[in-house]
């Protein structure tokens, strides 16, 4: 949602490429306002292979763009790309947070090849120890792209009446959440701070931190085990209570996007009754995450990408789902249950290796609701620009070809 994909199509056509954008409903199509060519896709999902297909092959389309690469269009999209040898790139929020977005070919999170590109190349060259310019993503700007894409998707429904949403809800539904979400962070705003500053000058080191993750998140739909975020918050307060020592406390951090959707506090407090550990238990949402990180004792995470600012600050990781940065030299890969006793520590080395070599690799200096100075800083004969976008526009998908 928003200006980011135009603001992206410019600069590839100020360098010679030619863009096409694809809209699934009115919002999508509003956000397609300053592409040259847009194609609005009109038809059920059971028609849009052949018709993406044909789409690729009458325009001769080098290369396929989308951000996240789990949901459904974009699963039969990358299919259909394959098949005709065309490439296929995905950009997604970033793994190094702030400051960058992650743009790699093929697939992001554990459908990506970063890993073998990890652990069989040796990297020459480092974009690491460049300038990277403070970026302030703009609450404004995102908040202004979401109202107006539901809203622009609610007046043109007749339009796209066979669309699906990913999320699975009406534009009331989420206008209803988005309402809550203010709501909570205005009640956050007037009590958490203290609660928080009190918590953190009696418990320094004493807590572990689980990171909760957006309910219907594909992290959590499709690259985990459990599927559910409750069943993963009720078997970590379980293995928590059972194995933890007992003056030692654990912090559910919700995530920020999540809260208007989903409040676990009364399932948090149930848990806690029922295993025994009340006021051992302790449930944040709108706090200053590295003051959390800092003094914890390891952090706890399905596969949040939370997890790499957690071994930046080296607070040992343990993770319960698929991540990319589970791997032995990082994270601890012993069960739970051993965890809370002996978190171990974060092989700092190895872990600056595995950082810049992810940044060299798939992060890009910038936002998707500020500025791109990645845009700026790279031409697409630059030797120095990041390895993705060198791949997709040097052959047939480079820039003047």
């Amino acid at each position: 949602m928003g200006s980011f994909f135009s603001t992206f199509a410019n600069w590839l056509k100020s360098n010679g490429v030619q863009c096409f954008k694809v809209n699934f409903n009115g919002g999508d199509q509003f956000d397609a306002r300053h592409f040259e060519y847009s194609f609005d896709y009109t038809g059920t999902y059971a028609d849009f292979a052949q018709w993406i297909e044909h789409l690729i092959l009458t325009h001769e389309i080098d290369a396929v763009v989308c951000f996240g690469d789990c949901r459904k269009y974009h699963q039969t999209a990358k299919k259909i790309a394959a098949k005709n040898k065309v490439k296929f790139f995905v950009f997604e929020e970033g793994y190094i947070r702030p400051n960058y977005i992650t743009f790699e070919q093929d697939g992001v999170n554990f459908f990506s090849k970063f890993l073998t590109h990890f652990q069989t190349t040796t990297a020459k060259t480092s974009r690491v120890n460049e300038q990277v310019e403070t970026i302030q993503s703009s609450t404004s700007l995102r908040i202004f792209s979401v109202i107006a894409y539901y809203f622009f998707m609610l007046i043109f429904f007749w339009k796209y009446r066979h669309y699906k949403h990913h999320r699975q809800m009406s534009v009331w539904t989420e206008l209803y959440y988005w309402i809550w979400a203010g709501i909570r962070r205005l009640r956050n705003s007037c009590f958490e701070s203290r609660k928080f500053d009190h918590f953190i000058r009696h418990h320094q080191k004493r807590y572990f931190v689980f990171a909760l993750q957006v309910h219907n998140d594909f992290q959590i739909r499709t690259h985990s085990e459990l599927k559910c975020m409750k069943k993963y918050i009720q078997m970590v307060i379980e293995d928590f209570a059972q194995h933890a020592d007992p003056y030692h406390h654990l912090v559910l951090k919700h995530h920020p996007m999540d809260r208007g959707y989903r409040n676990y506090a009364g399932l948090i407090r149930t848990l806690a009754r029922k295993h025994g550990v009340e006021g051992r238990i302790h449930y944040f949402c709108d706090i200053h995450l590295p003051t959390l990180l800092k003094h914890a004792l390891g952090f706890v995470a399905v596969n949040s990408t939370t997890g790499i600012q957690a071994l930046y600050h080296q607070i040992p990781v343990k993770v319960l789902g698929s991540a990319l940065y589970n791997l032995p030299k990082l994270t601890n890969q012993r069960p739970l249950s051993k965890f809370w006793r002996n978190p171990g520590k974060v092989d700092q080395v190895y872990f600056k290796k595995f950082r810049e070599r992810l940044i060299d690799y798939s992060q890009l200096n910038g936002s998707f609701y500020g500025e791109s100075p990645w845009m700026g800083q790279y031409s697409i004969e630059s030797s120095t620009i990041t390895q993705p976008v060198k791949a997709a526009l040097e052959e047939r998908v480079n820039i003047g070809s």
